[in-house]
């Protein structure tokens, strides 16, 4: 004998009454009508008090933004790097004078970005920065330079500096 309840008419359900509601919503009262309000004339009222903190006293696109200061010494070591590595590979195949010329072109070139920096520490109202890394590039490019022709010579520093260069890339490539 099974445990379910037995109804009269077999496998339907006896007829009930329909709860109220069922599925449907109720019906929603009557809407009352509309009728559009009488159009007053504009009045100019002045700005909350509150917000007159927050407006701007100039356009925003006159704003100028402060300049900030580049961080290190990046630009100086890779120029100077890049010397030691055209200077050096071509020592062998240059006059002598060639290599003086190129030293002196260095320095100069060094020195127009020393003058450049200081004028841009004045401009902005900079704190100057530390003068000793430019005189160690010009000088210490130049003697790096000549003491890696007089130990290993030019195809040496040739192959150097393309490893570097490789080595200064894939660290560029990771660095996205």
């Amino acid at each position: 004998m099974s445990d379910s309840p037995q109804y009269p008419d077999g496998h339907r359900y006896p007829e009930e009454s329909e709860p109220t509601g069922g599925y449907e919503p109720p019906p929603l009262p009557p809407r009352p009508r509309f009728d559009p309000p009488t159009p007053e004339p504009a009045r100019e009222e002045p700005p909350p008090v509150a917000a007159e903190r927050f407006r701007r006293t100039s356009p925003a696109r006159l704003r100028a933004i402060p300049v900030e200061r580049g961080r290190g010494y990046w630009r100086l070591i890779t120029g100077t790097l890049v010397y030691v590595m055209i200077v050096g590979g071509m020592a062998d195949y240059v006059d002598p004078s060639a290599r003086a010329v190129a030293h002196l072109v260095f320095w100069a070139l060094i020195a127009v970005a020393f003058g450049v920096t200081v004028a841009r520490e004045r401009r902005n109202d900079w704190s100057p920065e530390p003068r000793w890394p430019w005189a160690v590039a010009a000088i210490g490019g130049a003697l790096i330079t000549e003491v890696l022709i007089i130990a290993v010579g030019s195809p040496a520093i040739i192959v150097g500096s393309i490893i570097l260069a490789a080595l200064g890339l894939f660290v560029l490539m990771l660095a996205g």
